[in-house]
């Protein structure tokens, strides 16, 4: 008998959930972003700033980091539409740099809802690789060798991977006042790792050896990122772009060869990320958890792949 009430009890709570949780006719409150405050690192060109636009636009308080200090205020001054784009300048892979970064977050705000991993580094970009009976081994040995330096292999993986580590563990305790202030309703704090489509890639013709296996690397741990905070209920996902106009690709990728690699036929634009990154923040994505979000118009389909 008492198992029965229980039963029935439990269902009882499971409807009663699933009624009150139910806004799917009230859109605006469904994908609304207001009062969310979020850091994104790399947030002043790119990919980034196209998060840091969507969120802002819609309501959010967004710190932008990075280096260069004069791209974040000129990115500011451009697409401010709220005056919640606030620039901030910290360097990625120095941990006390980040470290006042947090500071001064903490001593404006107390909390964030939102940390962005964005910045990140392509080196050790690769030659047209020929095919066999094209070249001898020997070439084909030194075209490999001499593309790029073990050093370069070494920064990516410092910008890719380990910032995004020390970064994340730098504002834990703001994510973890983030879901204390409850500001969000049904919406707990969130990690998005920006990784890359090509993390999934298993072809000879990426752009980069060094750069592929750090996103590869960057996704595993925003994955295990979701493990390490389950208990805090502090969120990781992933989002793993394809080709979107950046300072990364400026030069490298014509429209002739956006044409060719994606069945869409077109680069992905600020409207394509800022749908993705409204959803994801958002009561309407709030029940997602160690995903991984690809968002490339279908490029990984042409290609062997691991996703």
């Amino acid at each position: 008998m008492p198992i029965a009430t229980m039963a029935v009890s439990s269902s009882s709570t499971f409807n009663n959930q699933s009624r009150n949780g139910n806004v799917l006719s009230d859109t605006q409150h469904l994908f609304s972003v207001e009062g969310l405050v979020a850091v994104v690192t790399g947030g002043g060109t790119g990919i980034g700033l196209m998060i840091a636009k969507a969120l802002e636009h819609n309501g959010a308080i967004v710190y932008i980091v990075s280096r260069r200090l004069d791209v974040l205020e000129a990115a500011a001054n451009e697409h401010n539409r709220r005056r919640n784009l606030i620039p901030l300048q910290g360097d990625v892979t120095d941990r006390e740099s980040m470290r006042a970064v947090a500071q001064t977050i903490r001593e404006r705000h107390g909390f964030i809802n939102l940390l962005v991993n964005n910045a990140g580094l392509a080196r050790n970009f690769l030659p047209k690789l020929p095919g066999p009976g094209e070249v001898d081994m020997k070439k084909y040995q030194e075209l490999l060798w001499n593309a790029g330096t073990p050093q370069d292999f070494a920064d990516s993986f410092d910008v890719n991977v380990s910032a995004v580590w020390y970064n994340t563990v730098c504002f834990l305790d703001l994510l973890d006042a983030g879901n204390k202030r409850g500001n969000m309703p049904g919406v707990t704090s969130q990690i998005l790792t920006v990784s890359s489509g090509g993390a999934f890639r298993k072809d000879d013709k990426v752009f980069s050896v060094s750069y592929t296996l750090s996103k590869s690397a960057a996704t595993h741990l925003g994955k295990m990122l979701a493990y390490f905070l389950k208990d805090w209920q502090i969120r990781s996902n992933v989002i793993a772009p394809g080709i979107f106009p950046s300072e990364m690709v400026d030069g490298l990728i014509s429209d002739e060869y956006v044409r060719a690699g994606v069945p869409l036929h077109r680069a992905g634009t600020t409207d394509d990320m800022g749908g993705l990154i409204l959803f994801l923040t958002s009561r309407a994505g709030a029940y997602l958890n160690g995903t991984v979000q690809l968002i490339d118009g279908g490029r990984l389909l042409l290609y062997p792949s691991s996703y």
